[in-house]
């Protein structure tokens, strides 16, 4: 597995590779997830320093010959650990308790099971962070911190306006999620670096308000729009 492979001809919009398929089997698919696990825990444990193959192999169970042939690339398998944390939010999130119709108020609701995951998930969100900063020093690489973000602001958008076909609604709801990933980022740096919850809460509170202000003014201008 290449640290770091050489993708010049990759832009931060194309689909790189998935590595290769479990095939039709049972076990070809646990040994995958397996990979995956043990690649989350060495990230989460010991960052981007302790992401090497012997270590994400022995805690996946598996022999590095195994490893090599899911995940040809590091980039491959980094992108496989990002779609696994999306989807462990995805199911935090579906847990925590039922969304509200309104948007305004799904904002909210977002914004407050965000902040209870991230207090209750803290090595996950140190991860991420590694793993976009990780992406950006890494010739090559700079498409996987724009998939992430993108990731998350689809995974944000959809959820503020679920399953509309109006366009419009769906750059708002895009915009909206630019918003609130770029204050529950500033927040969660400041709260693991300052160690004040309840600075922190105050500023949940800041975030929610002003995203909803954001929306508001965003529907007002596009009812407006001739």
């Amino acid at each position: 597995m290449s640290e770091t492979p050489p993708r010049p001809d990759r832009g931060p919009s194309a689909e790189p590779a998935r590595g290769r398929p479990p095939g039709a089997t049972r076990k070809g698919l646990e040994t995958r997830l397996r990979i995956i696990k043990g690649a989350r825990e060495a990230l989460e444990v010991g960052g981007m320093e302790a992401l090497t193959t012997r270590r994400i192999a022995a805690s996946a169970g598996v022999k590095l010959a195994t490893l090599h042939y899911y995940f040809d690339s590091k980039e491959n398998l980094l992108l496989a650990v990002l779609e696994d944390l999306i989807d462990d939010m995805d199911t935090a999130y579906r847990q925590d308790e039922a969304l509200p119709e309104a948007p305004e108020d799904r904002i909210e609701a977002l914004i407050r099971a965000s902040w209870r995951y991230i207090q209750r998930t803290r090595d996950k969100q140190l991860a991420q962070t590694e793993l976009t900063l990780y992406a950006l020093r890494t010739k090559g690489s700079e498409w996987l911190a724009a998939r992430q973000y993108n990731a998350y602001i689809d995974f944000y958008g959809h959820l503020v306006f679920v399953d509309v076909e109006d366009e419009d609604l769906r750059r708002i709801g895009r915009a909206v999620a630019r918003q609130m990933l770029i204050g529950i980022d500033g927040i969660i740096l400041q709260s693991y670096a300052l160690q004040d919850l309840s600075s922190s809460n105050d500023d949940i509170e800041a975030l929610i308000a002003a995203t909803r202000g954001y929306l508001r003014r965003l529907l007002a201008e596009r009812d407006k729009a001739p």
